[in-house]
C-alpha cells in the first residue's frame, strides 16, 4: 500500500520531503572526510616510526650513559634504585600537594623495617612514607608524604636541630664527598637544611644549607616535606631517612631508602641523561615528545614539547553547534607523569622491550583526540638496551579535517537552500500547471458530459505537455464519437423514415384503393427490403467486428493473393477501368486472406462510386526500400476529402456522399470501418488523404 495517500501530502510537500536526501550529502562527506584522516593517520604513524628509528640510531651512537644505565640496573646489590621522573609543569616549594595531585599513582613507598633494630617491622600506624624524585630544569625535588600518628616538633627555645620528628637527607656530591643534611620543623611552613656529621640522633651541625629548599606542612594523617636541591649538589646515590620521635617512646624509629649512616648503602639515583636529551632534541619536532626508557621503563632522556591549545571561544550562534555536532574539539598534550607512565605500560613499548618495533593510537583520557605512539628497541649486540618512544597528537590532522568539514558543511547549507529553493519553485510552477490542467479539462466537459469547448494549446514539452497532448488527442477522438453517436439518431432515422414511410402510404393507398392492391403490396415489400438491407449492413458490421478479433493469422503471400483477385474485380465493374502495378517479388506477411480481400472489397466498391467516368482506379503494392512494410495504395480521380475529414472517415456511420449512385443498397457509413479493424488487427496503419486529381487509400502492413 502507497504511504502518500495515508499521509496526505501536497505535491510540493511530498518533493520536499524527498529532497531530505540531499542531508546524506554532507553526511557521505564527513564520512569521507573521517576515512580521509584514517589514512592521514597512517602516514603520521609511519612518520613517527621513521623518527623514532632514526633517534635509536643516534643513540646508538652515543650510548654510553645507556650502557651506565643498563649496568647500575644489572648491579646485583641490596642498594635500591631511586627513579626520576622529568617534570614538565613547575612545582612550587609549599609542603602542598595540589601540584602532585595527578602523581600520588607514581610515588614509592618506604621500606616498613626499623634502621635502629634490624629485622624490626615497624607498624604501619606508627610510621609510614611514600616518596616521589622528579627532575625540573636543573633541580631535583621530591615530595614526602609521611603518615605519623603522633608528631613531635622541635623545641625551638634550644639551639639543637633535632629532638622531634625529622628528615635526614645524605647525598654523595661530584667529587665523591659524602654529605648529610638534617631537616626538623617547629612549626608548619618553610624549613632550612643543615649540613650534620656524626650521628643523626645526636648530630654535630656545621652550618645551614641555603641551596636546599624546603617546605613543611600537616595533613590529616601526619605530615609533607617538599624539598628541591641544585642538581650539582648530588651525583648518583642518596639515602633519605624519616626519624619518627614519640613521646611515651625512649628511642625513636627510623625508617628509610638506603641509610644514611653507610655510603655503601645508599640508593643509586637514576637521573636522567642531559647528553641522551640533548641528543633526542635534534629529532624532535614542533608538538613532537621523544623519550629514552631503560628496560624498567624508566626515563633516561627525554626531549620535545606536548601542543598547548588555547581555549576556543564558546558558542555564540545556532550555526556553531550545528558545526560542533560534526567537528572533534582539540585538545592540549597531557604533559603529566601519569600520561607519561600510562604511555610507557601501552602495547607499543611493551612491543619494543621484546625487540620488535611498534606503532599504535591512543586516546586523550575523555576525549576524541588521538596520540601516535611509536616505539623503536635498541639494540647493541643484540641485546636490548632501551627503547625510544615517540608521541605526537593529530591536532595539525583534526585542524586539516574539521576545515575541511567545516567548507563542506557551508558548501552544502548553501547547496540545500538553493536546492530548497529551486524545488520549492519548481513545486509550486509544476502544481500550478497541473491545477491549470484540471480547471482547463474541467471546463471542456459540461455538467451533463457533454463537450462543450476545445482544450487550448500550449507550448509545453514535457511530460505535463505529453499529458496536455493526450488530453488534446483524448477529447478529440471523444468529440468525433460524440458527434458520431449525436449523429447516429439522426442518420438511422434519414435512413429508416423513407422505407417506413413507403410502407405506411402503401398501407394507406390499399385501404383507399383495394383495385390497385398490388402496386401497393409491391411498394410496400420493397421499402420492407430496405429495412430488411439497413438492418444487415448493421449486423455484418457487428459480426465483421467480432470476426476480426478472433480470426487466426497465418503467413501467406500478399503479391499472389492480389494478382489472383485482380480479374475478379475488372469483371465485377465492366464499366470501370484498373490499373493494377504490383511488385515483383513475393511479399508476405502474417494475417486473414478472406480479411484482406473484404478489406479490398469496401476500398474497391469506395473508389468505384467516387470516381470520374473514364478514370482508371488505380490498385499499387509495393516494398519501400530499407522498411520492413508492405504499402497497398487503391487510387481514384474524383472529388476530394474535406478538410479534416482524415481521421473521421473511418469512423463508423459517417459517410460524405453528397449524392448516392442509383444503387437501392443503402450506405450508412460502415465500409471504411471495417477497413480500420481490418487493418489494425493485421498491426498496420490505414491513411486518406487527398492527391491532385482526387483521394487515395495508403494501407501500412508489417512484412513477416
Amino acid at each position: 500500500m502507497s504511504i502518500w495517500p495515508a499521509i496526505k501530502l501536497k505535491l510540493r510537500s511530498k518533493l520536499l520531503l524527498v529532497s531530505l536526501v540531499l542531508l546524506l550529502l554532507p553526511w557521505l562527506g564527513v564520512r569521507y572526510i573521517q576515512a580521509m584522516e584514517d589514512l592521514l593517520q597512517q602516514q603520521q604513524a609511519q612518520s613517527m616510526a621513521t623518527i623514532a628509528k632514526a633517534s635509536a640510531i643516534l643513540i646508538a651512537q652515543h650510548a654510553e650513559p645507556l650502557i651506565e644505565r643498563v649496568e647500575l640496573l644489572e648491579h646485583k646489590t641490596r642498594t635500591e634504585k631511586i627513579a626520576v621522573s622529568m617534570l614538565a609543569s613547575p612545582i612550587v616549594i609549599d609542603g602542598y600537594q595540589s601540584e602532585w595531585a595527578d602523581l600520588k599513582g607514581l610515588m614509592q613507598t618506604f621500606p616498613v623495617e626499623n634502621q635502629l633494630s634490624y629485622g624490626h617491622k615497624i607498624d604501619p600506624q606508627d610510621v609510614t612514607a611514600r616518596y616521589l624524585w622528579a627532575k625540573q630544569q636543573r633541580s631535583l625535588i621530591m615530595m614526602l608524604d609521611v603518615v605519623d600518628d603522633s608528631i613531635v616538633f622541635r623545641d625551638p627555645r634550644i639551639q639543637n636541630r633535632h629532638g622531634g620528628d625529622a628528615i635526614v637527607l645524605a647525598v654523595v656530591d661530584n667529587k665523591q664527598r659524602v654529605r648529610r643534611y638534617l631537616l626538623s620543623a617547629s612549626a608548619p611552613g618553610q624549613i632550612n637544611a643543615f649540613e650534620y656529621i656524626g650521628s643523626y640522633l645526636d648530630p654535630v651541625v656545621i652550618g645551614r644549607q641555603n641551596g636546599i629548599k624546603a617546605a613543611w606542612q600537616l595533613s590529616l594523617y601526619g605530615y609533607r616535606l617538599e624539598l628541591a636541591l641544585p642538581e650539582e649538589m648530588i651525583d648518583s646515590s642518596i639515602a633519605i631517612a624519616v626519624i619518627d620521635v614519640d613521646k611515651n617512646e625512649a628511642e625513636p624509629q627510623v625508617i628509610g631508602i638506603g641509610d644514611v649512616r653507610d655510603s655503601a648503602l645508599f640508593a643509586d639515583l637514576l637521573l636522567p641523561s642531559t647528553q641522551l636529551a640533548e641528543v633526542l632534541s635534534e629529532m624532535a619536532t614542533e608538538g613532537t615528545r621523544i623519550w629514552l626508557i631503560d628496560n624498567n621503563r624508566n626515563t633516561v632522556a627525554s626531549a620535545g614539547q606536548g601542543e598547548v591549545l588555547v581555549a576556543e571561544q564558546p558558542l555564540n550562534s545556532l550555526l556553531d553547534f550545528f558545526y560542533n555536532l560534526f567537528l572533534e574539539i582539540a585538545v592540549s598534550d597531557d604533559e603529566s607523569l601519569r600520561h607519561e607512565r600510562a604511555v610507557f605500560k601501552g602495547d607499543a613499548v611493551q612491543t619494543a622491550l621484546m625487540g620488535k618495533a611498534a606503532t599504535e593510537r591512543r586516546q586523550i583520557g575523555g576525549s576524541e583526540q588521538t596520540v601516535i605512539v611509536a616505539a623503536q628497541p635498541i639494540l647493541l649486540d643484540g641485546i636490548n638496551v632501551g627503547v625510544v618512544v615517540v608521541e605526537k597528537n593529530t591536532n595539525t590532522i583534526m585542524g586539516l579535517q574539521n576545515k575541511a568539514v567545516k567548507t563542506l558543511l557551508n558548501t552544502s547549507l548553501w547547496v540545500m537552500a538553493v536546492a530548497f529553493i529551486v524545488l520549492i519553485g519548481f513545486a509550486s510552477r509544476l502544481s500550478f500547471r497541473i491545477r491549470r490542467l484540471n480547471r482547463d479539462v474541467s471546463a471542456i466537459v459540461s455538467g451533463d458530459g457533454r463537450m462543450s469547448g476545445v482544450l487550448k494549446q500550449r507550448a509545453e514539452y514535457d511530460e505535463i505537455g505529453e499529458l496536455r497532448q493526450g488530453f488534446e488527442q483524448l477529447f478529440e477522438r471523444l468529440g468525433l464519437y460524440t458527434h458520431y453517436l449525436e449523429a447516429l439518431s439522426s442518420r438511422l432515422t434519414h435512413e429508416l423514415r423513407t422505407p417506413v414511410a413507403v410502407i405506411r402510404t402503401s398501407l394507406e393507398h390499399l385501404e383507399q384503393s383495394p383495385e390497385n392492391s398490388q402496386v401497393y403490396i409491391d411498394r410496400a415489400r420493397s421499402g420492407s427490403e430496405r429495412l430488411n438491407n439497413i438492418i444487415a449492413r448493421m449486423s455484418e458490421a457487428s459480426r465483421l467486428e467480432q470476426t476480426v478479433n478472433t480470426v487466426a493469422l497465418e503467413v501467406f503471400n500478399l503479391t499472389a493473393l492480389l494478382k489472383d483477385v485482380a480479374p475478379v474485380y475488372q469483371d465485377l465493374h465492366r464499366h470501370v477501368s484498373f490499373e493494377f502495378n504490383l511488385a515483383e517479388d513475393a511479399i508476405e506477411i502474417k494475417g486473414c486472406q478472406e480479411l484482406i480481400v473484404q478489406m479490398l472489397d469496401k476500398l474497391i466498391a469506395n473508389a468505384v462510386d467516387f470516381h470520374l467516368p473514364e478514370t482508371s482506379i488505380v490498385i499499387s503494392l509495393e516494398k519501400p526500400h530499407k522498411l520492413n512494410t508492405a504499402i497497398l495504395i487503391v487510387k481514384n480521380s474524383g472529388a476530394s476529402l474535406p478538410e479534416n475529414m482524415e481521421q473521421q472517415l473511418f469512423q463508423p456511420m459517417v459517410s460524405i456522399r453528397e449524392a448516392v449512385t442509383q444503387s437501392k443498397i443503402p450506405h450508412l457509413g460502415l465500409g471504411l470501418y471495417i477497413v480500420k479493424l481490418i487493418v489494425q488487427q493485421h498491426g498496420g496503419q490505414v491513411v486518406a488523404q487527398n492527391w491532385q486529381q482526387g483521394v487515395e487509400f495508403q494501407i501500412e502492413l508489417p512484412i513477416t
